[in-house]
């Protein structure tokens, strides 16, 4: 098939939105076992589906475009809407506002009928059907601006493009009209303003493209973050991440004083022997949200390994230490708290010793697990507090002080 050059351009671009579109598809299969990966699916048709109607308008004649007006707009739409719900959910909303998109769906594909079949107005299609497209683009501005709040710059930017984006499909054929007069243009598809169309497309296509498959190459890594450092039943940090972030709480002097809670689930042995290890699992996950919702943001929850528990809490003397594990052991007293299958309580002992530098870590969890094991001799269901400063700590502030 012998095609003048332009036209060459003019397939060359959509099949390079479609490839993207497949790129976008490909990263969605990888993912496709996360909810949170299902925008991705939803970007892919908005690339692919806008993509197969500019190849075909590409290849016809003013009287064509008439004719095959209604089905191209039905693509045009769907890729439009495609977008908007693929942003929708990366903002966090299940899905844009279904009403408004389906009247601007309707209404723009009444409008093509009226200007394909009654009235052939081309340059009234392509307004019109701008106007339709972009109305569905916009559709996740809520979301982008009321929505989950933008991570980073990364995820700034892929918004911000996403709007211009917008905003550009709304505005091209005004601009385009006043720079290339109606009457001066013959067939649509070998005029300036289809080539201006192809380039923009193609440009917004690939900058997006770019932020978006760094974003989601940002996600992938964040998610393998989260599961090297969470424990898989509790989704609290594991020993190791607890250390490493307990090392960037114990140097910010802001955040002081702090102090280290090691709790243990009584009896635990006794739960699994009697009652399996499901059970068991259910025990260590109300326990963890009970933990949870007694401290504050910036506190630090972990499972260092079966039925232990190793809080540090920052701002918090030793009485307030005392105050959040009283708390916690309420809950579990509570009716709401988490009880066996006879119906008794889960309970749990404590040992509370104060941290007073990143130096005195170490010390500071064996001394909360020292008392945690005197709480268990004791009798269970209780706390324990170290209230006095051992001689190893003073040598500790006396050797920092040098």
């Amino acid at each position: 098939m012998n095609l003048p050059a332009d036209q060459y351009f003019a397939l060359i671009a959509p099949a390079c939105v479609i490839l993207l579109g497949g790129v976008l598809l490909a990263c969605w299969w990888v993912q496709r076992n996360q909810t949170r990966a299902r925008f991705l699916l939803w970007m892919a048709a908005g690339y692919v589906l806008p993509a197969l109607a500019l190849g075909a308008q590409s290849l016809m004649t003013n009287a064509q475009l008439g004719r095959w007006s209604l089905a191209t707009a039905v693509l045009y739409l769907a890729g439009a809407w495609g977008l908007a719900q693929g942003m929708a959910l990366r903002c966090g909303q299940a899905h844009i506002n279904r009403w408004v998109g389906g009247l601007a769906v309707v209404g723009t594909l009444a409008v093509l009928y009226y200007f394909s079949y009654v009235d052939d107005d081309l340059w009234a299609r392509v307004q019109w059907l701008n106007v339709g497209v972009g109305v569905l683009q916009f559709l996740p501005t809520h979301s982008m601006l009321r929505g989950q709040r933008a991570r980073d710059r990364l995820e700034t930017a892929l918004r911000w493009t996403y709007f211009f984006f917008a905003s550009y499909t709304l505005l091209r054929p005004l601009g385009v009209w006043l720079v290339v007069p109606v009457e001066h243009v013959g067939e649509l598809t070998r005029s300036g303003y289809w080539l201006l169309t192809l380039a923009g497309t193609l440009l917004f296509t690939l900058w997006f493209s770019l932020v978006l498959l760094a974003c989601v190459v940002r996600d992938v890594f964040t998610t393998l973050r989260e599961e090297r450092n969470r424990d898989p039943l509790t989704r609290l940090l594991n020993r190791r991440a607890f250390m490493e972030a307990a090392e960037g709480v114990l140097n910010d002097r802001r955040v002081a004083p702090w102090a280290v809670v090691a709790g243990d689930i009584d009896h635990f042995k006794r739960v699994n022997d009697s009652w399996g290890h499901a059970c068991g699992d259910q025990v260590l996950q109300s326990v963890s949200q009970v933990m949870l919702q007694q401290v504050r943001a910036g506190d630090l929850v972990s499972r260092f390994g079966g039925e232990e528990f190793v809080l540090l809490l920052q701002r918090a003397s030793l009485d307030d230490a005392e105050g959040v594990v009283e708390r916690i052991r309420q809950q579990m007293a509570s009716p709401q708290g988490p009880c066996l299958p006879n119906g008794q309580q889960v309970t749990l002992s404590f040992g509370i010793a104060p941290v007073h530098s990143l130096l005195h870590l170490t010390k500071a969890l064996s001394r909360a697990d020292a008392l945690l094991y005197e709480a268990k001799q004791a009798g269970r269901n209780r706390v324990h507090v170290d209230r006095l400063l051992p001689p190893s700590v003073l040598n500790d502030f006396q050797a920092l002080k040098r």
